[in-house]
């Protein structure tokens, strides 16, 4: 069973998620999108090929229920966890 490693990116990503969504929607709705978007990386430990693929090695994996992708790359044992992006976001991943 792979190891989920998140970047300090995609780290990041949660923690902007988190802030924009208890400023603007409130911290229930917060709370319950981190927690979807947490299940659905975990889902990614039975599943690694569960995303659809994208350019450059990269898979994209929706995030159901909600308007977020989690872009990661499979390594070995290892799903790394680039970014989580926004659907309507520009999600292109840098090298």
């Amino acid at each position: 069973m792979p190891v989920i490693k998140w970047t300090v990116s995609a780290s990041n990503d949660l923690r902007s998620i988190d802030a924009w969504l208890s400023d603007r929607a409130g911290p229930d709705v917060a709370v319950r999108i981190l927690t979807a978007i947490r299940f659905r990386a975990d889902f990614l430990r039975n599943f690694p090929h569960g995303g659809r693929p994208s350019p450059g090695g990269i898979r994209v994996l929706r995030v159901s229920e909600t308007p977020h992708l989690i872009l990661y790359r499979l390594a070995d044992d290892v799903v790394e966890i680039l970014r989580v992006r926004h659907e309507r976001e520009d999600w292109l991943v840098e090298p």
